[in-house]
């Protein structure tokens, strides 16, 4: 007889007392890609975990160079566009109507203040001023005249009639000073030393009488000895500038920034744009700045005496927290910090630091938190 084989306890138990099978776990799909927090954490806590068995195993340190924080002064800019204007300038206009008799200059010449520029032919005011001259001379003999004769009997010139022959005489005076007058305006001479930056007339040519537009207009001459680096400040850092204010002015082909401090400003606001006019004024004994370029200029609206101030580039900003790497009994030590000002390479530490630390520099060639380091000499 064949011996039966016993039974499994599955197959013992009623169907409704089995136990229910263990779920199998999907399959793993390897070829999905991890998300990008997911490797940042892993890859910070990789690197801690070898931090710590670097320790343990006793790894060479690696070497690094510190900075030490600073107290000093620092100040606040905001960089903002602006433009480069003449010192003076001004469009010589003809004041009495005439044709051009002659131009002595042109674009791009130099002029000394008095130069004639231009010379405007006039005969109407010239035979003006030869019959005012003639009815001065008229005037002139019946006034003596009648003094005279006032002299000689008073009781036949009245006082009165040489009063009238006085003041008759005052008014051919006044109008033959008027002619004269005008006629020293048709020799157009330069109001002050610069460059003449533009020409509107040749010889021959007709020019009105002080027209409003440009119809009266001869040359246009600027100063550029001194150049004004003119900005809008908004409303917000408005209330802060002061003349005497630093300033840096950057114009692109000049090199480095050129120093100089706020000269002046508007004192009110500009409606339409809501910005203050600021003025700052730069030599140019050379040149080499032109009116009408553009600028970049930083004011400088906020000065911080007394501040902890640290290298820029051993700072890490990530969104809006920012730590340092501090060398803490031989490890490198991520260390949060709260900044303040920031003037190019130095930034203004609030809080995070007493001072004394040793911060490792450039901030993104630091080693992991954690990591034995050694402090190499800085530079």
């Amino acid at each position: 007889m064949i011996p039966t084989p016993p039974r499994s306890r599955s197959q013992a138990l009623p169907r409704a007392t089995r136990p229910n099978p263990v779920p199998t776990p999907p399959p793993r799909d390897i070829g999905r890609p991890v998300g990008h927090l997911g490797v940042v954490s892993g890859l910070s806590v990789l690197a801690m975990v070898l931090a710590t068995h670097a320790v343990a195993l006793g790894a060479d340190p690696l070497r690094v160079t510190t900075t030490r924080p600073a107290t000093g002064e620092i100040t606040r800019y905001v960089a903002l566009p602006g433009t480069l204007r003449a010192n003076q300038q001004v469009t010589v206009q003809a004041r009495v109507a005439g044709f051009v008799r002659s131009i002595t200059v042109d674009r791009g010449d130099r002029v000394s203040a008095g130069q004639t520029l231009a010379e405007i032919e006039v005969p109407e005011l010239l035979a003006e001023k030869a019959r005012q001259l003639a009815e001065v001379k008229v005037a002139e003999a019946e006034a003596r005249r009648l003094e005279t004769a006032r002299q000689r009997s008073p009781d036949l010139v009245t006082a009165q009639s040489l009063d009238t022959a006085t003041g008759r005489l005052e008014v051919a005076r006044a109008d033959l000073e008027k002619t004269s007058t005008l006629l020293r305006y048709a020799n157009l001479t330069a109001p002050f030393s610069g460059t003449v930056t533009g020409r509107f007339v040749d010889p021959g040519a007709f020019v009105p009488a002080g027209a409003g537009g440009g119809a009266s207009a001869v040359v246009t001459l600027v100063d550029t000895t001194v150049i004004r680096a003119l900005v809008g400040v908004p409303e917000t850092d408005a209330v802060r500038i002061r003349p005497g204010q630093p300033v840096r002015v950057s114009v692109e082909g000049s090199g480095q920034p050129l120093a100089a401090t706020v000269s002046r400003h508007a004192g009110a606001l500009d409606e339409d744009t809501r910005t203050l006019p600021v003025e700052a004024d730069l030599p140019n004994p050379e040149g080499t700045l032109r009116p009408g370029m553009s600028a970049t200029v930083r004011i400088g609206v906020e000065r911080r005496p007394g501040a902890m101030l640290l290298r820029t580039d051993a700072i890490v900003v990530e969104k809006a927290a920012a730590h340092v790497f501090v060398v803490d009994g031989g490890l490198c030590r991520r260390t949060p910090v709260k900044l303040g000002i920031q003037d190019g390479a130095t930034t203004e530490i609030t809080s995070g630091l007493t001072g004394t630390e040793a911060v490792i520099f450039p901030a993104r060639s630091a080693p992991a938190d954690r990591t034995p380091v050694r402090v190499g000499e800085a530079p």
